[in-house]
């Protein structure tokens, strides 16, 4: 029987607890198969399954959670034990009062699905045994997704190369691209998704023992400049606010005596910020259309906490903001063309979809988790764990700055990243406190 960290395994297990153990080993690659019916676009699913797949996905959502009692007749346990665990329990439970506050179950069921979603991959990860011996795994597979989003952006979103500069051969090439495989996905989701993950290739780059393998180092410093490259095209200043900052606290966490440096550069800014207009800034950052000016994102701002402020508990229902807040709180400056899909505040938009309580597990959960990397980094950890963990706290950074203005990975296909980072950071802080004892792997089936 395992411990409950999972670090302990005992290899003369029956031949009936051994073969459950080979089908707890596929969790991970069966909770990626199910991403096809519930998280691919309806247009990647034929038109004779969309109907089955809608009514059954109840049942999908429940076969998230298969591997957990194979996991628990096999080892003994449900999962590993982390920080997160109580704050994560109170989401799961929490859940069912946001969806019986829903005014609109089918809307609530797809932000039920992405978040379960979620859930279901960190909790696959953080248990898989390859992981937990070699967390470097999951660190691969997040820079797998950013590089596959990053590969099909241009076909497959809405990118527009008029907003902050203008490439016109870009533009060409992109409406070539999206005749071939239309998309409709946000540019600003795209950029918001790719933030999260740049810190990590950007780590991974300049790990500490670079001059010992170099052609694994440069491979990441390519990622990293192609998914750069990608986030600049997505014309998202949230995300270039997000990503700049991400970075230099990965800079400053391998060189930490550039943290001289960061009191100075602050002086800089704020000195730049009072000669040009802090006014003039905001704009600029904030953008320049309705929505994405100031007066737009005040008045979004304003009525996600009268929302929140009327429905404390429960939140409006969880993924409702299109149905309730046009009919409760209509905008007064916006266009009635504008489409405002969520709060454009990763913490208002929480907050409204799982109400205080969840809010508070919500940032309970990611304190715990950052406590975790902090206290991971100032172990000195071997240099590959360093760049991992390093990586996940820039990731987390990015998502959080980048969530003071928008929220792009919560409630839509992408919300399951940051649960990448989650395990991830699970994963190295386990490694490097408790580091497995035994090396045995069990073999594939």
């Amino acid at each position: 029987m395992a411990s409950p960290t999972g670090n302990l395994e005992i290899y003369h297990a029956p031949r009936g607890r051994r073969g459950l153990q080979r089908i707890a080993w596929l969790e991970p690659f069966w909770i990626l198969l199910l991403s096809w019916p519930l998280l691919l676009p309806q247009r990647f699913i034929p038109v004779s399954w969309q109907p089955i797949v809608a009514t059954w996905r109840p049942a999908l959502l429940a076969l998230l959670a298969l591997g957990w009692p194979i996991r628990w007749i096999a080892y003994g346990h449900f999962s590993r034990r982390t920080p997160i665990d109580w704050p994560l329990l109170f989401i799961v439970l929490w859940l069912p009062v946001n969806f019986w506050a829903s005014s609109d179950k089918t809307l609530s069921w797809d932000a039920l699905t992405y978040l379960l979603y979620g859930i279901a991959l960190y909790v696959a990860l953080l248990n898989w045994p390859p992981a937990e011996r070699r967390p470097q795994l999951v660190g691969w597979l997040v820079l797998l997704f950013g590089l596959g989003l990053a590969v099909i952006a241009p076909a497959v979103s809405s990118l527009s190369f008029g907003k902050l500069f203008r490439l016109d051969a870009l533009e060409t090439l992109r409406q070539q691209l999206a005749a071939q495989v239309p998309g409709d996905v946000n540019a600003n989701r795209v950029g918001g998704a790719l933030v999260v993950i740049l810190p990590l290739a950007v780590a991974l780059s300049i790990r500490g023992d670079w001059h010992r393998r170099r052609w694994p180092m440069a491979l990441c410093g390519l990622a990293a400049l192609y998914m750069l490259m990608m986030l600049v095209l997505t014309q998202s200043r949230g995300a270039y606010l997000a990503a700049a900052i991400a970075i230099v606290v990965v800079v400053v966490l391998r060189w930490p005596k550039l943290r001289y440096g960061v009191p100075v550069v602050l002086l800089i800014l704020v000195i730049a910020t009072f000669a040009i207009g802090p006014q003039v800034i905001i704009e600029t950052v904030a953008g320049g259309t309705e929505l994405n000016g100031l007066n737009g994102r005040l008045e979004v701002w304003s009525r996600a906490v009268y929302a929140l402020s009327d429905f404390p508990f429960t939140g409006i229902g969880i993924g409702t903001w299109n149905k309730v807040i046009p009919v409760l709180y209509p905008f007064f400056t916006l266009a009635p063309d504008v489409n405002v899909d969520h709060a454009h505040n990763l913490f208002l938009q929480v907050g409204l979809d799982l109400g205080l309580p969840g809010l508070i597990a919500y940032l309970a959960l990611f304190i715990n988790t950052f406590a975790m990397l902090v206290t991971t980094l100032r172990q000195r950890a071997a240099a590959f764990d360093w760049a991992l963990a390093a990586g996940a706290l820039g990731g987390l950074v990015a998502m959080f700055v980048h969530g003071l203005v928008d929220a792009p990975i919560w409630g839509s296909k992408p919300a399951f990243i940051p649960w990448l980072l989650v395990a991830l950071s699970m994963q190295v802080g386990l490694h490097t406190e408790q580091p497995v004892l035994f090396q045995a792997p069990l073999p594939p089936p």
